[in-house]
């Protein structure tokens, strides 16, 4: 399996990190099996796309689809913490 970069808000590349995406679903409200199974998604979706960098954005629009379709109060909470970051770090793409 190839090596996934992110470029993060600002501007640092990094390995992608599927218990980062764990961490916050989690937080959000889903079960540690249910954030499994949106990574499983996500990460079927980034190896699919044949591509090996991504924005952090990109990730975080892939696990919002994902996660609508599990949890409705987790999506929304995901989605207001989301917006929350965007607003008060800024979004440099």
């Amino acid at each position: 399996m190839k090596t996934i970069k992110v470029e993060k808000r600002d501007l640092q590349v990094e390995d992608y990190d599927p218990e980062k995406v764990i961490k916050v679903v989690v937080a959000a409200g889903l079960s540690e099996g249910q954030a499994k199974e949106l990574v499983a998604k996500v990460d079927e979706w980034i190896n699919k796309s044949g591509k090996s960098l991504f924005t952090s954005l990109q990730i975080r629009d892939r696990a919002i689809i994902e996660i609508q379709k599990m949890d409705e109060f987790a999506a929304k909470k995901f989605i207001w913490y989301e917006k929350y970051k965007d607003k008060n770090f800024g979004v440099k793409y």
